[in-house]
């Protein structure tokens, strides 16, 4: 009965369609962020100056991925993002229902500077670019122990990707 009460890290560890899954939790598809009105105003006309530049210049296929860019910010700020769920395995990551298996990951890292920036990185070989996860409440130092009997831990990277920068700025 005792044992029973006893809780390690085995516990946590269960089997899934890839081998152990030894972290599991739930991240969005993409971050939301509060915009005031003032921030729409401020990017309908950013937007449309850019495409009066690009109307002067002949520059249409410019113009057009201007208004993209509008309609993806306007889907996103309608839609929420849907739940997406992430593990850490013996065989990889799963992020969705897509595998990055251990050999298709360059290196990982983290950026622990709570409480603005709890993320884990992974690069992935080739030109894909970064992953980038939220760790929430979970503990970077156990993902960390378990990510490094698998992968290279890239201890140069202090700050998140310039992705990740630019959509915090900007509010994208």
């Amino acid at each position: 009965m005792a044992e029973e009460n006893i809780t390690t890290q085995e516990n946590f560890i269960r089997e899934g369609d890839f081998g152990r899954v030894y972290f599991e939790w739930v991240v969005p598809e993409y971050l939301t962020h509060e915009r005031t009105m003032l921030w729409y105003l401020v990017m309908l006309i950013s937007a449309l100056v850019l495409i009066i530049y690009c109307i002067f210049t002949a520059n249409f296929l410019f113009a057009l991925v201007i208004i993209l860019v509008i309609f993806i910010v306007f889907l996103k700020s309608y839609y929420p993002p849907r739940d997406i769920n992430f593990q850490i395995t013996e065989e990889g990551i799963i992020l969705g229902n897509q595998l990055f298996t251990y050999d298709k990951i360059k290196n990982f890292y983290i950026i622990y500077k709570p409480p603005i920036v709890k993320k884990l990185f992974f690069s992935l070989k080739g030109f894909a670019p970064d992953l980038s996860i939220m760790l929430y409440d979970n503990n970077p130092l156990l993902v960390r122990e378990k990510l490094l009997e698998y992968l290279q831990e890239d201890l140069e990277k202090e700050i998140e990707t310039m992705d990740d920068v630019f959509e915090i700025l900007l509010k994208l």
